[in-house]
């Protein structure tokens, strides 16, 4: 149970240290994507963006250094947000928009898997929450650390096939509609 909840502290701190770095290597765009979110005023919106990152990236230092439970109920809190501020959006029909995420370098539109997923890594977050400090065996570590490093490989490519599906939908439905 330990190395598991290793791992998915590993697995969230690598979300949060990508999206960080995509944020802050693309400033002026991710100020672009906050704005066209419409959730606060504008004259706010290049704070935000400068300074979300640099949050972004302390949640994911405290996951890996830091003892439970604050690192983990940040990251949580954060994962929340953000699901909520999709929700928000493609409930007002809003759905065309870039997610923000910078995890992978295709931009991926706001959708209902983007809301579960950073509500299921939410959830996930519990686990380590729940784990005493210090209670991971120094034998299990090495294993902890790569499963962490592996779940991100995944999910890494889930992000690129969620970019890529409603690029392939749109040309397949302009190559119906031109059948016809």
């Amino acid at each position: 149970m330990n190395e598991i909840a290793l791992a998915i502290r590993v697995l969230v701190a690598l979300v949060f240290l990508s999206a960080a770095f995509g944020k802050a290597r693309h400033r002026l765009a991710f100020q672009g994507v906050v704005v066209n979110y419409r959730l606060m005023p504008e004259i706010a919106v290049p704070a935000f963006a400068l300074v979300l990152p640099l949050v972004e990236a302390a949640v994911a230092a405290g996951l890996l250094v830091a003892p439970p439970p604050w690192p983990e109920v940040s990251g949580a809190a954060l994962l929340i947000l953000f699901a909520a501020a999709m929700g928000i959006n493609i409930g007002r029909g809003r759905r065309h928009i870039d997610c923000g995420c910078f995890q992978s370098a295709l931009k991926q539109t706001l959708s209902w898997t983007l809301v579960a997923r950073n509500a299921g890594l939410a959830v996930l977050l519990a686990v380590p929450a729940a784990v005493p400090d210090g209670a991971l065996p120094e034998s299990g570590v090495a294993e902890a650390l790569m499963m962490g490093t592996v779940l991100f490989v995944l999910l890494q490519s889930l992000n690129i096939l969620w970019s890529v599906v409603p690029a392939w939908r749109l040309r397949r439905a302009i190559t119906t509609g031109a059948d016809k």
